[in-house]
């Protein structure tokens, strides 16, 4: 295989960018399990680690994949608006992953590093969404999924869900979609 290379960047942006939401849907199950229908084997601290865990797997794959779509953004392109998305969420990434491991830790949640992490990430795929949509690396489709999904919830989640704005689902849908673009129009 000297000098061949097995996927291309943007294949491999496209797969971690579903990966996210694929992982995040373990760590969803597992949340569900537990605090809806509260199955016996969810009160053991392990069955909590796996849960908080995968939430967290899939923040940091969310981060790797929108690092490698801010660099085909830049190469399509964009030079400052995918880059200010990419350090805004992982600025948010770092925040709520020091969020998950204090719950783990303490069973107590720091209401305000969550709501801090929910603004970030929003307004990240907000502006990749933005991006994709001045550089058309995929179909515009994708692009006002993600800016609008984001401002959507932006704008939702302060009036209607103000005392439990973090719904980790939500960051996922947006990657998932732009992933799924990023390898149906290559």
């Amino acid at each position: 295989m000297n000098g061949q290379v097995l996927l291309s960047e943007r294949q491999i942006t496209a797969i971690l960018l579903i990966a996210c939401g694929l992982i995040f849907t373990v760590g969803g199950i597992l949340y569900t399990g537990r605090a809806i229908w509260q199955w016996p084997a969810s009160a053991t601290a392990v069955y909590l680690r796996w849960e908080r865990g995968s939430v967290i797997l899939a923040i940091l794959v969310t981060a790797w994949g929108l690092v490698l779509l801010e660099d085909l953004l830049r190469a399509a392109g964009d030079p400052v608006i995918a880059r200010l998305g990419m350090v805004t969420y992982l600025i948010g990434a770092v925040v709520v992953i020091v969020a998950e491991t204090a719950y783990l830790y303490n069973r107590q949640w720091v209401y305000s590093q969550t709501v801090l992490y929910v603004i970030l990430a929003l307004l990240a795929q907000a502006a990749f969404g933005l991006s994709l949509l001045q550089t058309r690396l995929v179909p515009g489709w994708a692009g006002w999924t993600a800016l609008i999904w984001n401002l959507f919830w932006l704008i939702v989640l302060p009036i209607a869900a103000r005392d439990d704005m973090y719904y980790p689902a939500l960051h996922h849908v947006a990657p998932f979609v732009i992933g799924i673009a990023l390898l149906t129009s290559s």
